[in-house]
Formats: structure tokens, C-alpha cells, sequence
């Protein structure tokens, strides 16, 4: 599914001040195109994708969802938050099912893919286990994992490996990159990370704030699966990064 924003402004109040929070945004994301919205706290990367969501609404302009109008949420645009829950009285096994059991393959089928992805990123020894027993990032890992595997075909995705270690992160950008390929979901991915954005994206949206705004837009051209430690992928890295005026 594709995804055009015409023309959206967004303004909040608060103890009578307005705060311009996203002006004039325009933006095509095409059908199974992977798109990072990148930059700063408060340029308005979340509220965009809430926007995009349907959770809220703009002041002007308008969204449309492979051509209709976007006017409340849908089940064809899942929304992965930065906070995670999962369902207490289900196994660790039992929650990644959960999605996986509305589809139209076999329960073994189901059952296979979810011990294969829980093995991938470390969970393989915990399927049994109930989430009071977990980690916060294990939990997180766990309902990273659940949400790949629903299928939606526009995937919402606002900063959702932020807080795992650098190992577990990268091997869910890879996990993430897999499903992608394999299901050509579209994602809108929201991330403060020049690192993540270049790694994931097919084009990177470089956004400014007060108020917020698309600065530029990134093609990214390089090929999967793609090498930090290559040059071409330092100097995309680099590009960026001057766009943002980021030498972290």
C-alpha cells in the first residue's frame, strides 16, 4: 500500500501558546517502500506517524491509504509503539502465535515461524516462559517479534528498538529487513539514529524542527544486506549527518 501526505500542518496548545508542531509536509511513500523519519526530539516524527495512523488529526491537509482518505485508525496500518505490551497470561511461544493464529496457515506452520524467529534473536530457551519472568528487553524483543509476523500492510514503527543493547538492535534490523523482503509490507520507521536510518531505508526523510519540517529527502541506494564498516556506507552515514549537523 502506498502513502501520500498533502500539504499537513499540525499546530498543539498549551496554557494558551500555539507550537507549530509539522508544517506544509508533503511526502509519498510508495507500495513496499521501506521510509525512516529521521532528526531531532521534537520536530514531530511521532506525531506524523500518529497522523499517518490515524490516532490523530491535522489541522490541514490530508493523508490518503493507497488512495482513501485516512480518517481514523485501520487494521491494514499496524502502529509499533516504543513502549511494548504483551498478554500476561500467555507464554512468551504463546504470544507470538497470537497473531500468527489469524492467518490462514496451518498451526504447525505457525509454530514453526515462531520458534525460528524467537531463535534468531535469542528467545529460543524462554518460548515457555510468562512475561513477568522476562526482561524489560526480552519483552520488548517478544512483542518487536509479534508484530513483524501480523503481516499488516503498512507498518508503523515509531523508535521501537531504541532501547536494546546495540547486539540485540542490529540483529532485529536485520529480522526486520527479512520480513520486509519477504511480505513487501510499506514502513514508515521514526528513529533518531543516523546509523539505523541508513541501514534500514530506502529513503531517509531528514526533518528540522521549530516548526517541523522536511528538510531533505535521502535515496539510498546501497545494497542489502548493507555493510557498516563499508565505505559507500560511511559516506551515505556522512551525508546525513551533515544534514542534521550531527558529529556524534
Amino acid at each position: 500500500m502506498s502513502i501520500e501526505i498533502k500539504n499537513i500542518n499540525k499546530t498543539y496548545e498549551s496554557h494558551g501558546k500555539k507550537t507549530t508542531v509539522l508544517k506544509d509536509i508533503n511526502l509519498d511513500v510508495n507500495d513496499g517502500e521501506l521510509v525512516c523519519l529521521l532528526g531531532p526530539s521534537g520536530c514531530g516524527k511521532t506525531t506524523l506517524l500518529r497522523l499517518i495512523a490515524g490516532l490523530e488529526n491535522a489541522d490541514s491537509g490530508e493523508i490518503y491509504d493507497d488512495g482513501k482518505l485516512v480518517q481514523g485508525p485501520s487494521r491494514d496500518r499496524g502502529f509499533i509503539f516504543q513502549q511494548y505490551s504483551l498478554f500476561p497470561w500467555l507464554t512468551v511461544l504463546d504470544n507470538v502465535m497470537f497473531g500468527l493464529n489469524l492467518s490462514d496457515n496451518s498451526k504447525e506452520e505457525n509454530l514453526k515461524a515462531a520458534k525460528r524467529y524467537l531463535e534468531r534473536v535469542g528467545l529460543g530457551d524462554v518460548a515457555d516462559s510468562y512475561p513477568h519472568e522476562l526482561s524489560g528487553g526480552m519483552k520488548q524483543r517478544v512483542a518487536i517479534i509479534r508484530s513483524l509476523l501480523n503481516h499488516t500492510p503498512v507498518l508503523l514503527m515509531d523508535e521501537p528498538f531504541s532501547a536494546l543493547d546495540i547486539q540485540n538492535r542490529h540483529k532485529l534490523q536485520e529480522q526486520l529487513i527479512g520480513v520486509w523482503k519477504r511480505f513487501e509490507n510499506t514502513i514508515v520507521f521514526v528513529t533518531h539514529d543516523v546509523d539505523e536510518a541508513v541501514y534500514l531505508a530506502d529513503k531517509v526523510v531528514v526533518m528540522e524542527k521549530n516548526p517541523g519540517r522536511i528538510k531533505e529527502i535521502v535515496d539510498i541506494t546501497l545494497p542489502r544486506i548493507r555493510n557498516r564498516e563499508s565505505v559507500e556506507f560511511i559516506k551515505v552515514q556522512n551525508e546525513v549527518k551533515e544534514l542534521l549537523d550531527v558529529w556524534d
